[in-house]
C-alpha cells in the first residue's frame, strides 16, 4: 500500500509541474512553424502562411518558416512573394552546409509561374541538379507534400529549355526524366492500349532500354482530332532521339513535355518516386 500510495503522491506533484509550466509557456518560433506545416498538409495554404510569418516575427533567421512561406505562398499563386522568401532565405545560408534543395526547387517553380525561363532554368539545372549528390543516388521529394519530387524539377528544366530555344538540351532532360520515371510507368501490351505508356518489348515488366515510349501521335482513323479506343498510338525508341532543327522534332519535344505533365499530375497518382525520406523524419 506505502509504495501505491507513494506513486499517486509523484503523480499530483508532476501534473502539478505540468501545469505551472503551461501557464507559463511562450510559444517559440519552430512551434509556429510545426503549425505551419500542418496547415499546408492539409491544405489550407493560407493559414499556413500566416504561421510562418509569425515564426519568422519571432527569429527572421528561422529557415524553416522562409522554406513554408515560400511554399505556401506558391499553391496561393503568388509566385513573386514566394520568391522572395526563397531567396532571401539562400542568401544568409551557407550553401556548404545547409541543405537547399527545398529552396532551389521552389524557386524554379516560382520563376516558371513568372515566365522567367533563364532563371528558372538557372535553379532547376545549375542550382538544384547541378548541387545533388549523384554518388547517393538520393532523389529528392519535398517532405510535406512528397508528390511534389524531381521529376517536377527536371520538366521546368525541360519546358524553360524549349521555350529558349535550347532544343537539344531539352531532349536530353527529357530522357533524364523519363530515366527517373522508370518505376513508375505502366506497360501497354499492344500499341492499341490507350492507357499504357510504353511497350514491354523484353517482356519485364518494367521500362528498360529495350522497350519503346509513346510519342504523343497516333493514327487518327476516325479523324476527330482524339485518341479514341482502337486507335493505333506511334511509339520511339529509348533513349528518344529526334532532328530538333526539324518542325517535327521539335514537335515531338512539345509533344512529350505534355506527356511528362501528366505523369507530373498529383492527381493521377503516377510520379510516386522512391525518396529518401530520412531527413524528412
Amino acid at each position: 500500500m506505502m509504495k501505491k500510495y507513494m506513486y499517486s503522491i509523484c503523480f499530483i506533484s508532476l501534473l502539478i509541474i505540468i501545469s505551472s509550466c503551461r501557464q507559463e509557456y511562450e510559444p517559440i518560433d519552430s512551434d509556429f512553424s510545426q503549425f505551419g506545416w500542418r496547415y499546408y498538409e492539409g491544405g489550407d495554404y493560407l493559414g499556413a502562411r500566416d504561421w510562418f510569418q509569425e515564426a519568422l516575427k519571432e527569429d527572421s533567421s528561422f529557415a524553416d518558416a522562409y522554406n513554408g512561406a515560400g511554399w505556401s505562398l506558391g499553391h496561393l499563386g503568388q509566385a513573386d512573394s514566394a520568391k522572395e522568401y526563397f531567396s532571401a532565405w539562400i542568401a544568409q545560408a551557407d550553401e556548404e552546409s545547409d541543405y537547399l534543395f527545398d529552396y532551389y526547387a521552389g524557386l524554379a517553380f516560382a520563376y516558371n509561374a513568372l515566365g522567367n525561363d533563364q532563371q528558372a532554368l538557372f535553379n532547376a539545372q545549375s542550382n538544384f541538379f547541378g548541387k545533388q549528390d549523384v554518388v547517393s543516388g538520393d532523389i529528392w521529394c519535398f517532405c510535406h507534400r512528397k508528390d511534389i519530387n524531381q521529376i517536377d524539377v527536371r520538366l521546368i528544366q525541360a519546358i524553360s529549355e524549349f521555350r529558349l530555344g535550347m532544343f537539344s538540351e531539352c531532349l536530353v532532360t527529357i530522357n533524364a526524366t523519363y530515366t527517373d520515371l522508370t518505376k513508375q510507368l505502366s506497360p501497354a501490351s499492344d500499341a492499341n492500349q490507350i492507357n499504357g505508356d510504353f511497350l514491354d518489348l523484353d517482356n519485364s515488366g518494367t521500362f528498360t532500354l529495350n522497350d519503346k515510349l509513346y510519342n504523343g501521335e497516333w493514327i487518327d482513323s476516325t479523324p476527330d482530332g482524339q485518341l479514341s479506343p482502337g486507335e493505333e498510338r506511334l511509339f520511339d525508341s529509348y533513349p528518344l532521339y529526334y532532328d530538333v532543327t526539324t518542325v517535327m522534332g521539335r514537335s515531338f519535344l512539345a509533344n512529350h513535355l505534355a506527356i511528362l505533365a501528366v505523369h507530373t499530375s498529383s492527381q493521377n497518382g503516377k510520379n510516386k518516386l522512391s525518396c529518401n525520406t530520412d531527413r524528412c523524419n
